[in-house]
């Protein structure tokens, strides 16, 4: 049998022998609720869909939120880590197959008489300075015997995925800040145009209340109680106002875009987006597969406990096969004859012995990381189970509220109508038409701000869900 075949049966049965150490991987048993506490009945079989920011039947929103997550620099750093990570992983898959290097070297050599090369050369006066020309191939192949490189290959796919579940819990973040600011904006401007009517209600009833205290009808008390309430009014607009700012500057980022384009995207009034009465939900253990930051943490969990295994590997022995070969010779002209050639190639066997227990602490210490990387995702799991519990229970409560307004609302505009009919038939002063219509922005302000709030709890419960952004 020939050297070449003796190497191929020794790597053979060393591949065939080899194992991982360390404990394999199981993904964590979750016990979660067969039904959320605050759920209605009516829902536990629907889910989120695809895109769930176009129930809200916007247009500029929709089109905002798939811009955002074509340009948002957070997502794009994201984008660049999941790049980076799966990089690494190519360099770990790199040190399954084997090493192989190519080297040259032409240089002027002087030895030193003195030195131990020519302690044993009985020569009076040997040659100590000569020309040397180099040209080889360097080959390594470590053999994995205990699963070190599998373990770390393992480690760093894990990671990989890691990034990409962050990857897609940032998309998902992103989307629902651009639906959050975009229905803001839309509630703050039909809040202002809202407070312009009761303003200018208030204004016409200043002028009236002014000309009754001319003919002394309305004592100084009523005009300045008029007075006030205009003030009052107008102090009302720069909050809404600045809100407005504040929404457009906030979508600004989140698209990296100029701010006077985002305006333009959002000119015009336009109604508070919609709500939806029975909103999809699922069950709770749809979450373990819907919230990406969830998916994200059992990842770590994964990577954690593959890097046991690589500590653990390195407290056994690590074979490589080496090689090298070439031509090498001092002579001008003779590099590439036959008697300048070398050639070497044998297993080298590795073994650690005293380390002063660094290797074992290493093992402790990986072990501790990935006790606490189940903590962190059992965390997460109980974590996204109350933020939904929490949306669903805001949702229905503002639905109640929404209910009560919407009735107020309407007996409001019925007192209005009552008003002007009276006013018709003279029975009623102006001032008392102005009145009620300032009722009646009032309650529609209330209105206003709780058709807001759903539609922002809306985004809020999808996002709990983990609503898909593809």
């Amino acid at each position: 049998m020939s050297s070449r075949q003796r190497i191929f049966l020794f790597l053979s049965s060393a591949a065939l022998g080899a194992c991982a150490v360390g404990p394999d991987y199981q993904p964590p048993a979750s016990s979660l609720p067969a039904h959320y506490h605050f759920q209605p009945a009516s829902t536990a079989s629907q889910t989120v869909q695809p895109q769930w920011w176009t129930v809200f039947d916007d247009a500029a929103l929709s089109q905002l939120v798939e811009q955002a997550l074509q340009a948002n620099l957070d997502l794009a750093q994201a984008e660049a880590r999941v790049r980076q990570a799966r990089a690494s992983l190519g360099q770990v898959d790199s040190a399954l197959w084997p090493q192989l290097s190519a080297g040259a070297r032409s240089g002027r050599d002087q030895f030193s008489r003195n030195s131990e090369n020519f302690a044993n050369i009985p020569l009076a006066n040997p040659k100590t300075a000569f020309n040397d020309y180099r040209l080889g191939l360097d080959a390594s192949w470590e053999i994995d015997l205990f699963g070190h490189t599998a373990r770390s290959r393992e480690a760093a796919s894990a990671r990989l995925d890691s990034l990409q579940q962050q990857q897609a819990d940032i998309a998902l973040r992103v989307a629902a800040e651009v639906a959050r600011n975009v229905i803001d904006y839309r509630g703050w401007v039909a809040r202002q145009h809202n407070a312009q009517t009761q303003l200018a209600d208030a204004a016409e009833t200043l002028r009236l209340t002014r000309l009754l205290r001319q003919s002394g009808e309305v004592s100084d008390s009523e005009l300045n109680q008029a007075a006030a309430s205009v003030a009052s009014l107008q102090a009302t607009l720069p909050p809404l106002q600045t809100a407005q700012g504040a929404a457009l500057t906030a979508l600004s980022v989140l698209l990296d875009q100029p701010l006077a384009e985002v305006a333009a995207r959002l000119a015009g009034e336009r109604p508070i987006p919609a709500t939806l009465a029975q909103p999809p939900i699922g069950l709770p253990a749809d979450l373990l597969r819907r919230r990406a930051d969830i998916r994200q943490a059992e990842r770590e969990l994964a990577a954690a406990t593959a890097d046991i295994g690589v500590a653990v590997a390195e407290q056994y022995p690590r074979l490589v096969l080496v090689g090298s070969g070439g031509w090498d010779s001092i002579h001008e002209g003779k590099l590439t004859a036959a008697a300048s050639r070398f050639w070497n190639v044998g297993p080298q066997l590795s073994l650690p012995l005293l380390n002063g227990g660094r290797l074992k602490n290493q093992v402790s210490g990986r072990e501790a990381a990935r006790d606490a990387a189940l903590a962190a995702y059992r965390q997460k799991v109980l974590a996204a189970l109350a933020d939904t519990e929490t949306a669903l229970l805001r949702y229905q409560q503002e639905e109640q509220r929404q209910q009560a307004l919407h009735s107020s609302l309407q007996l409001a505009g019925r007192q209005l109508d009552i008003a002007r009919q009276r006013l018709r038939v003279g029975e009623a002063a102006q001032t008392e038409v102005l009145a009620q219509s300032q009722q009646l922005a009032l309650v529609k302000e209330q209105w206003l701000a709780s058709q807001q709030a759903q539609a922002e709890n809306l985004v809020a419960l999808f996002k709990a869900l983990g609503g898909d952004v593809k």
